[in-house]
């Protein structure tokens, strides 16, 4: 209650609060919350950061049952964007006043379509993440957008070498239950990146990398 960083054993504790405990807990972080607001000068404010939204590409290696951002080849006009399509988006953007720049895709989708590695290879690039990394490069020097990435499961060199130029990183974590990725029918099944043990993998690795 006195502002102090919660070391793991703590939080884990707080996260299994429930009922009262739980009221009493979201109260203390409440106090906590404006004390920091009155010490920086503005009580009863909370800021934000606008974003533009670049969907680099649609394309995804992953079979997700339920996702709506996912498609096909045919059903779009090339596998990924150009890079002059993401800058002009990153410049209306930036004209709209947002201040980062959210780039999402799929993950690794040449691994599974021939198309999206035909259209890396033709313009130079190893890979999904060496394009995305190129863009976010692309975008802050150009625009002054701030890249946030989104391209899913990293190894630890991919974390390492994506930091320098994102701002953030995410991924979701949408479940740690295993049988929903390993059991025939389940919404996760034929995803590789959606192994539960792998993403919190890969959590772990980003706080270490941050």
């Amino acid at each position: 209650n006195d502002g102090s960083t919660l070391d793991l054993t703590e939080a884990t504790v707080l996260l299994h609060a429930r009922g009262e405990q739980l009221d009493e807990l979201m109260a203390a972080a409440s106090r906590v919350r404006d004390a920091h607001l009155r010490a920086e000068g503005r009580v009863g404010i909370v800021t934000y950061s606008g974003s533009v939204f670049i969907p680099l590409t649609r394309l995804c290696r992953d079979r997700c049952h339920y996702c709506t951002f996912a498609t096909v080849p045919h059903r779009l006009p090339a596998a990924y964007l150009e890079r002059d399509e993401v800058l002009e988006i990153a410049r209306q953007g930036a004209a709209a006043g947002c201040k980062e720049a959210l780039f999402t895709l799929g993950d690794r989708p040449e691994e599974r379509w021939p198309q999206a590695k035909k259209w890396l290879d033709e313009r130079g690039y190893d890979s999904t993440l060496d394009y995305v990394r190129a863009m976010a490069v692309a975008v802050l020097e150009e625009t002054g957008l701030l890249p946030h990435l989104n391209p899913g499961v990293l190894s630890w060199e991919e974390l390492s070498r994506l930091r320098p130029v994102a701002a953030s990183m995410g991924m979701m974590l949408e479940t740690t239950a295993h049988r929903l990725w390993s059991e025939p029918g389940g919404p996760h099944y034929g995803s590789p990146d959606k192994e539960p043990a792998v993403r919190l993998r890969v959590l772990t690795d980003a706080g270490r990398v941050a």
